[in-house]
């Protein structure tokens, strides 16, 4: 095992997304081909220096050794329960499948939107009952200071990079990432129509 300060930053939509310490962990196989049994859990911050802990072993061995680290305590959820989002959204940045590219909704209506839906929700999740976020059903959106995930019927939850942790109903991010795609789109038929 060792912990390090890694120098790449977060994604955007993290393969898989767990809680340590109050701290979302960002965990993923950075180079199957080289070492398959090593696997890396990254806070899931803005922070480009990390902290970051690159552990080798079977999966019950990782998670053995991962018990016996700790990590800085993340941002603690508002007081009034929900999800501490920007008081301004000026873009919402999301992968789309199938080819993972990012786009991008920059227009008022679907930011509003986006931030009227995630504003709403309000029912805190217990320590007891924290999943764990992952792909496929997983969706991130970046919100410019925080970042947002949404789980799917198997984790119905989302979190705030900025702090709070909900349920969700499933589906949801799902219908987020249709805004975004939505307004992508349309962005570049204009562009496309003005040349």
């Amino acid at each position: 095992m060792a912990v390090v300060q890694q120098g790449v930053a977060a994604a955007v939509s993290p393969n898989r997304l767990v809680v340590k310490d109050g701290q979302l962990i960002q965990v993923s196989q950075p180079n199957q081909y080289a070492i398959p049994s090593v696997w890396t859990y990254r806070a899931f911050n803005d922070e480009i220096q990390a902290t970051t802990a690159f552990i080798s072993g079977d999966e019950t061995g990782r998670e053995q050794l991962l018990k016996h680290v700790t990590w800085p305590d993340g941002p603690a959820a508002p007081a009034s329960g929900g999800l501490v989002l920007p008081d301004r959204i000026t873009n919402a940045t999301t992968e789309a499948p199938p080819t993972n590219g990012m786009v991008v909704a920059t227009d008022a209506k679907t930011l509003n939107q986006i931030r009227t839906t995630l504003a709403a929700l309000r029912d805190p999740v217990p320590a007891a009952e924290e999943c764990t976020l992952q792909k496929p059903g997983a969706v991130g959106i970046s919100l410019g200071e925080v970042t947002v995930m949404l789980g799917d019927a198997t984790c119905p939850q989302a979190i705030s990079t900025g702090g709070g942790r909900v349920r969700v109903p499933a589906g949801l991010g799902r219908e987020l990432l249709d805004l975004i795609v939505a307004s992508d789109r349309a962005a570049a038929e204009r562009a496309t129509t003005k040349d």
